[in-house]
């Protein structure tokens, strides 16, 4: 049978009360009673029923959420936001409250907008997906000095104070992309690596994916390619199509890496100008993406999972925040590579 305060109480020939403040640690009790019923806890091997003792608090928590919001060419953001609704609606019943903060990821003026907003506001825990290396840092240690466990989702940064990461390894999905790329690549020829961001130096991903793409055909000198790096800083498909079409027009292009979820643009010019024999890899399953996979423009999306990414954070700040439960620091979301063959079998996602 499961022990009960008030059969605790009675063995240590104490208050119901008293054991609650000994179990939480909180109020004022003498010393002897603490050990004396810190003792018999120990030997019954109590475990407090968290949930419930939650549930009966009625106490609500709040937690923050700081993140991109989608823009018109590029619905990505809108998947771990699908995800962190999903969370609260489980979570209803423990009185979990969210409020977004949502930025330009191409306006650092936003984004520190919103960061002062959120940090003026109250709440218990922080879920962030950095964009910004240098003004998210700040942000970060801002979150530390109010004790403000902040977990982050989609990029890392490392060596600075957070509960938790989730995402997907970056290191490790950028060498598989120039794996996927080795794969059936004949005779030497030139490979581009593509960022469609404001500045790569923001995106700690990017930086890693790249890298990572690199050092694979560096360990790998048989294979003959010349590697370019194509840095894209706006997202008008127009301007994107004259980049491409100057880069076209000096190389001999046989595969194309595509750091980010934003690999249609690429594709779409691919398939505008009916170019053919591109092995083209990116990121994500949005439906402008699925569209050029189905096509065969696409030959692999290597999927983060985002509103997956969203749920687990809440999830995470929960159980940190809420239930006390020591969480791991880091929480790698599985690398799942798609063509057009399964893609019918990962619909769910899109859901």
């Amino acid at each position: 049978m499961a022990v009960r305060i008030k059969d605790i109480a009675k063995l240590a020939n104490v208050s119901v009360g008293t054991i609650d403040r000994v179990i939480h640690d909180r109020g004022e009790v003498s010393e002897s009673t603490r050990k004396r019923v810190k003792a018999i806890l120990r030997e019954l091997n109590y475990q407090p029923d968290i949930f419930a003792s939650t549930l009966a608090s009625k106490k609500t928590s709040f937690f923050s959420v700081l993140m991109p919001v989608a823009d018109n060419g590029n619905s990505f953001w809108n998947a771990p936001g699908k995800g962190i609704d999903k969370a609260v609606k489980e979570l209803s019943h423990f009185g979990i409250q969210v409020k977004k903060f949502m930025f330009n990821q191409f306006d650092r003026d936003s984004f520190a907008a919103k960061a002062f907003d959120l940090l003026a506001d109250t709440c218990d825990g922080v879920l962030f997906a950095p964009v910004f290396f240098d003004d998210s840092i700040k942000f970060i240690r801002e979150c530390h000095k109010k004790n403000l466990p902040v977990v982050l989702f989609n990029s890392l940064i490392n060596d600075i104070p957070i509960c938790c990461y989730i995402g997907q390894d970056s290191e490790k999905s950028g060498y598989l992309g120039a794996k996927l790329i080795h794969y059936g690549l004949h005779g030497p020829g030139d490979l581009l690596v593509i960022n469609i961001a404001p500045m790569k130096d923001n995106y700690d991903q990017i930086l890693s994916r790249e890298q990572s793409f690199r050092r694979y055909f560096s360990e790998h000198p048989e294979i003959k390619v010349k590697i370019h790096t194509i840095m894209i800083t706006h997202t008008s498909e127009e301007k994107i199509s004259k980049d491409l079409k100057t880069v076209f027009s000096e190389k001999k292009v046989k595969g194309i890496f595509v750091t980010n979820s934003r690999v249609s643009n690429v594709a779409g010019f691919i398939s505008n100008k009916k170019i053919g024999g591109i092995r083209l890899v990116g990121y994500d399953l949005l439906p402008e993406n699925i569209r050029y996979l189905k096509k065969g423009v696409i030959d692999f999306l290597v999927s983060q999972r985002p509103e997956e990414q969203g749920y687990l954070g809440i999830m995470t700040l929960f159980n940190y925040v809420v239930l006390r439960k020591k969480v791991e620091p880091k929480q790698f979301i599985p690398i799942d590579i798609i063509t057009k063959e399964n893609i019918d079998y990962y619909e769910y996602i899109n859901k």
